[in-house]
């Protein structure tokens, strides 16, 4: 339930603010500010869906061999794999859809 409360805000304060930005920021701009902040919100959803999908598919036992090396950023990704159904629910499916419906 805790999960739900927190899964259900965070998607709730995402979508008002790419809505906000996607409409009222959008409405007194150019043309050329308003393209780049819709190219912006694209490539959002692009990285965080990439990310979603890297996380469920990522192989833990090779970050661990890293992790031994000192390899920087291996400790995260662990941490990142370990918790890959949350991770891969908030960053493709919060995030991502959120992006394309804006």
């Amino acid at each position: 339930m805790k999960w739900f409360i927190q899964v259900f805000i965070t998607t709730f304060a995402l979508s008002m603010i790419f809505s906000y930005i996607s409409s009222n920021g959008v409405s007194n701009l150019g043309l050329v500010p308003a393209i780049l902040i819709l190219i912006l919100v694209v490539l959002v959803g692009i990285i965080f869906d990439i990310i979603g999908v890297a996380v469920t598919v990522a192989n833990e036992h090779e970050f661990h061999a890293k992790a031994t090396k000192k390899v920087k950023g291996s400790k995260v990704s662990i941490k990142l794999i370990k918790n890959a159904s949350k991770v891969a629910n908030i960053c493709a499916d919060v995030i991502g859809d959120i992006c394309r419906s804006t």
